[in-house]
């Protein structure tokens, strides 16, 4: 072999040579941009799962506060039915005074006419001047003994009187 042949096959070997030397180190810096790419993948990764949890944390309170609200309104809800059921009843119960009440000035009406009837049927003139006689309503307030205001109903001490509580259906 002549000197310019060995040459040129030394030349060869060291192309070959930086070449590989090339690419090796192009391989290595493409390695260590994908490791690097990699590490900052799982490092916003990492950081988008912190986000989300916080968000959920925040979101748990803000269902628990909605929650407590929703409790709250609920029991003033409740309270404000008992207290309707419980002004219903009273109502019912002061309507049913009231009827008893009417029935016994009905009672006391016609007791008061069959009374007036009895009056003019014993007068002397049998009942002919009867302008003279007063009605149950004509008696004022007044003129009442202390018989009648011991046993008025307006005081609510009247034995039937349905404010009491042996009337009061309770």
């Amino acid at each position: 072999m002549d000197g310019m042949t060995v040459l040129w096959i030394v030349v060869a070997l060291a192309v070959i040579v930086i070449l590989v030397a090339l690419l090796a180190g192009a391989s290595k810096t493409s390695a260590k941009r994908r490791e690097e790419h990699q590490r900052q993948q799982n490092e916003q990764d990492r950081q988008e799962a912190y986000e989300k949890e916080q968000e959920s944390r925040i979101a748990t309170a803000h269902a628990e506060r909605q929650h407590a609200a929703a409790d709250e309104v609920e029991a003033r809800a409740k309270r404000a039915q008992a207290e309707s059921e419980e002004k219903a009843a009273e109502a019912r119960r002061l309507a049913a005074g009231a009827t008893e009440r009417r029935e016994a000035a009905k009672d006391a009406d016609r007791e008061a006419d069959q009374h007036h009837t009895e009056a003019a049927s014993k007068m002397p003139n049998n009942g002919a001047e009867e302008g003279n006689m007063p009605h149950a309503g004509d008696v004022p307030n007044v003129a009442r003994t202390q018989e009648d205001a011991d046993n008025h109903w307006a005081d609510g001490n009247h034995p039937e009187d349905p404010r009491r509580p042996k009337h009061s259906g309770l």
